[in-house]
């Protein structure tokens, strides 16, 4: 996990979480980073209200790894389906009639 991803996860858990105790909104310095892996990491938010502690794991998908580029050849895949399509959308997605 690099440092923008924990700088985002750290903006999505001020944003989503409140203390469970007295529903308290945390703040930077209320959130400390306990461990990172790739994919997950694993924060301490504590209430400076309460002092209620919670531990929170966040998992997290690159979307950059996982996008799948268009092709040319989908692209005409594509265009030949629709230079053939009547606009059938309910025959096209109806599963008795293939």
């Amino acid at each position: 996990m690099n440092y923008e991803d924990l700088k985002e996860l750290i903006r999505y858990l001020k944003k989503v979480t409140k203390c469970s105790e007295c529903n308290n909104r945390f703040i930077d310095k209320d959130v400390s980073v306990l461990a990172t892996l790739p994919l997950e990491a694993i924060f301490q938010l504590s209430c400076r209200k309460c002092h209620n502690t919670m531990l929170v794991n966040i998992g997290i998908k690159h979307e950059r790894e996982h996008r799948s580029l268009v092709t040319k050849e989908d692209v005409n895949d594509m265009k030949q389906f629709l230079n053939t399509f009547n606009g059938d959308f309910k025959n096209l997605f109806n599963p008795s009639k293939k």
